[in-house]
């Protein structure tokens, strides 16, 4: 039969060599879930730039294209305004070209009238007066034409300014709205890249609680068993005066002691 401290060292051995196991397992899984927690967060912060980038460069596009829709608009309205001036000059030319032909025809007709001694009363009178009241109402209908043709180029002009308008700040509010969106997306990936980070950081801070606990119930595993054993194996039979601690005697409880020394232990 082996002898009681030989029978000590082997039963107390088990316990140890199963705490110290337990122990390395748990700092194995701590660092396993740290790392997983790192490179989770360093995924969802390559996540949030590219979101900033996608967010900043849509936004500048929708701003272009609402800049496009302005410059557009306003191109179109000065188009617009020079065909009304256009139309204007073109009323003021028509309006000569018709007084001048009025004048001519009512020349034309004096001289002729002069000519064979027709006199300007009576019948000739009349028909001068008709001809001048015609010719007057000819120029006032060329002129309001011309007017209200130039008027209508105006207020398209002017509406097609206020559309550009109107258009430029709906396409700005799309604008800041995507942006406003793209914010709110990458607060969320950030967030949750912190909650993952956390969580794995927890899920460590446990580990490292349970490996410690591991290594503690493998000291006082491999401490009960080598009394036992040393006990059993008797150990303890010693005389009175010997000083033994007698077999089946109480013992007195452990101190605790730092299981973070020599088990290469970092804190969390």
């Amino acid at each position: 039969m082996p002898e009681p401290m030989t029978m000590a060292l082997l039963a107390g051995g088990a316990g140890l060599t199963k705490g110290v196991s337990g122990y390395k397992a748990g700092q194995s899984s701590a660092k396993s879930a740290m790392a997983t927690a790192a490179y989770n967060k360093q995924i969802a912060d390559i996540n949030a730039k590219m979101e900033a980038d996608r967010g900043r460069i849509t936004s500048d596009i929708i701003e272009r294209n609402a800049e496009v829709i302005a410059d557009k608009a306003s191109y179109d309205s000065f188009l617009l305004e020079r065909q009304a001036d256009q139309t204007e000059d073109q009323t003021a030319f028509d309006l000569q070209i018709a007084e001048r032909q009025y004048d001519i025809f009512t020349a034309e007709k004096r001289a002729k009238w002069g000519n064979s001694g027709v006199t300007m009363q009576g019948s000739p009178a009349t028909v001068a007066f008709a001809d001048a009241h015609a010719a007057a109402v000819n120029l006032a209908n060329i002129e309001l034409r011309g007017k209200q043709a130039a008027a209508s180029i105006d207020q398209t002009a002017a509406m097609t300014r206020y559309k550009g308008k109107a258009d430029y700040n709906a396409t700005m509010q799309q604008a800041y709205l995507q942006q406003y969106a793209s914010d709110i997306q990458r607060a969320n990936i950030i967030n949750e890249g912190n909650m993952n980070m956390y969580a794995g950081m927890s899920q460590a801070y446990q580990a490292r609680q349970q490996a410690n606990a591991a290594l503690v119930g493998g000291f006082t595993d491999a401490i009960t068993a080598g009394v036992g054993a040393y006990g059993s194996a008797g150990g303890f039979a010693g005389g009175a005066g010997s000083g033994a601690t007698p077999t089946g005697a109480s013992l007195a409880p452990m101190g605790s002691f730092d299981t973070t020394q020599g088990f290469g232990f970092q804190g969390f």
